[in-house]
């Protein structure tokens, strides 16, 4: 599953990046925000009309856009 698959409000793991889908200084980028296998991550919002996802990762809240949610590969996590 895709961050894009998540709902509002659901937790996830981050398992993996997929590096075909992103140029490599977003690459970079997503792993200096903490983008990195084991993370946690909760999906606060999802707005299709803007292609924007809201994510809170390590404290920090973060906006992506969806296109970018699709390259990152995660496992849900009970709560």
């Amino acid at each position: 599953m895709t961050l894009l698959d998540l709902n509002e409000g659901e937790t996830a793991e981050i398992v993996s990046i997929n590096l075909d889908l992103l140029p490599k200084p977003m690459i970079t980028e997503l792993l200096e925000l903490g983008f990195f296998p084991g993370a946690q991550i909760v999906l606060k919002t999802k707005s299709k009309y803007l292609g924007k996802l809201i994510c809170l990762l390590g404290g920090t809240t973060i906006g992506l856009r969806m296109k970018d949610g699709e390259a990152i590969l995660l496992k849900t996590t009970k709560q």
